[in-house]
């Protein structure tokens, strides 16, 4: 019951939000120019499907690649550093630094080290996308309790059993904080690979519509946005869910 209250709470404030919009952008010309109306969104929205939905496509693709290509890889930079003290004493420090760069500034390199297609974008899309899958994982792995690593070490448990049933299901939850947080920056990175350059994408239809002054185009695409992010989102909810009942309430 609540829950309901409380979409419909919501409902309503979409809908009063989108008739202000509208009413507003169709009695405001500066307005109507820089973000459009709902109405005209939409019939533009219908106009260019095609183009629009191949957009999308685009930018999910290099989005889930650069997500599934960054938890991969922070898996991977976990377990050697289970193995090794001196490699996770090496990682960190290199994680803080990059997160300290503007990310805008590394999209023209990748473009440089790996061309204008869909590669660079996958690369961009991952590098945003690891720190906080790591970092995540790293705290779940810090947070398990102390008696728990004494009873793997009185029962002489090796490295790799530690790893296998200990802490990857101790830190799940934690994991799937960071998968979260990066499930939606993946889009991010994605789209400001292409601010740089490609063939196809929202972040394309984002700088041309800047370019161009076309403020349909421009919103249509920021609701696409918006929507894969939530999207990439939800389906990590739902793997947690039916991965993660054994602490899901």
């Amino acid at each position: 019951m609540k829950q309901l209250k409380r979409n419909s709470i919501y409902a309503i404030t979409l809908v009063v939000l989108i008739v202000f919009w509208e009413y507003s952008a169709m009695n405001g010309v500066k307005l109507r120019l820089f973000i459009s109306s709902p109405s005209l969104i939409f019939e533009y929205s219908k106009e260019h499907y095609s183009n629009l939905l191949d957009a999308f496509w685009a930018t999910f693709l290099e989005s889930v690649l650069g997500l599934i290509i960054a938890i991969s890889f922070s898996f991977l930079v976990m377990i050697g550093c289970f193995y090794s003290k001196w490699l996770k004493s090496l990682v960190l420090p290199i994680m803080i630094v990059s997160q300290v760069i503007p990310l805008i500034t590394l999209a023209p390199l990748f473009i440089i080290i790996f061309g204008a297609g869909i590669e660079s974008k996958i690369v961009m899309s991952a590098v945003v996308c690891f720190f906080p899958v790591f970092i995540n994982f790293s705290n779940g792995v810090r947070l398990i309790d102390e008696n728990i690593h004494e009873l793997m070490f009185i029962y002489g448990a090796s490295k790799t059993q530690k790893i296998r049933h200990v802490y990857f299901p101790l830190a799940l939850p934690n994991i799937f904080s960071g998968i979260k947080v990066a499930a939606t920056l993946a889009v991010i990175g994605a789209i400001v690979g292409e601010f740089n350059g490609a063939d196809v994408g929202l972040g394309k239809n984002l700088f041309l519509a800047a370019k161009r002054l076309e403020p349909e185009l421009m919103m249509s695409s920021v609701v696409l946005s918006s929507l894969l992010g939530g999207l990439l989102y939800i389906i990590v909810i739902l793997t947690e869910k039916r991965i993660g009942k054994w602490y899901i309430k």
